[in-house]
């Protein structure tokens, strides 16, 4: 049973199963192509500059700042059983945001996010600002894609929006980056397990690497992408 503007519809689990892949699919037009989240600030500064430095990135990122932050932010707005709790958790995430790139991101790809939505049916809270995570949260609970889908769906879009960073920023070959998406299948899996397990606990990200190369960002000469 899915909620939208124009009532109730029935959706079998595989229906479920294709939303999920159409609200997380990197060609959703909210323009997230265009943003590195720090990568390309990371590449720029020799931090990444191979395969296995990127796995690591990639790693550490998904482990102590997109789990433990945005994915904990994202089940607690897809469990929240009032729009006010969905803002409050909606200020929170946006207030966490450690740069001016990572928060303008944040609100260009919410901004689209909360568009789509609309344009789909389905009802947004009213908030001056919007985090694309928070909203991913609570357009999932509306088209009851399960919380794991959520927070896997979530990962594994940014995962693949860095391979395609890193393929035009490295560069790598294609190779090279499926052979990264394999080995972090695993992580994945264990970061789903970690948001399950701690999502009542307090958002945080521990990558000061991260938010040091974001500012960095702000002022490099010669880029590609818009963080």
């Amino acid at each position: 049973m899915v909620s939208t503007l124009e009532g109730t519809i029935t959706m079998t689990r595989s229906e479920h199963f294709i939303q999920a892949l159409h609200l997380f699919s990197p060609s959703l037009p909210i323009g997230a192509f265009a943003f590195s989240q720090g990568l390309e600030a990371a590449i720029e500064s020799r931090h990444v500059h191979d395969a296995e430095s990127l796995r690591c990135w990639c790693d550490s990122v998904m482990r102590f700042s997109f789990t433990t932050l945005d994915c904990r932010c994202a089940v607690r707005s897809y469990r929240a059983d009032s729009e006010s709790v969905f803002r409050e958790v909606n200020a929170e995430l946006l207030a966490s945001r450690e740069t001016r790139e990572l928060l303008q991101e944040d609100l260009l790809l919410g901004a689209a996010m909360k568009k789509w939505a609309i344009d789909q049916g389905v009802n947004v809270p009213e908030a001056e600002e919007y985090s694309l995570v928070c909203l991913y949260g609570w357009v999932s609970a509306r088209y009851e894609i399960p919380e794991d889908w959520l927070v896997s769906g979530i990962l594994w879009s940014w995962l693949d929006n860095q391979m395609l960073v890193a393929a035009k920023a490295i560069p790598l070959g294609q190779n090279a980056l499926q052979g990264i998406l394999s080995a972090l299948k695993p992580v994945v899996a264990e970061c789903v397990g970690m948001s399950r397990q701690s999502a009542t606990t307090e958002a945080h990200s521990t990558v000061p690497l991260l938010s040091i190369l974001s500012a960095q960002h702000e002022t490099q000469y010669s880029r590609l992408f818009r963080s």
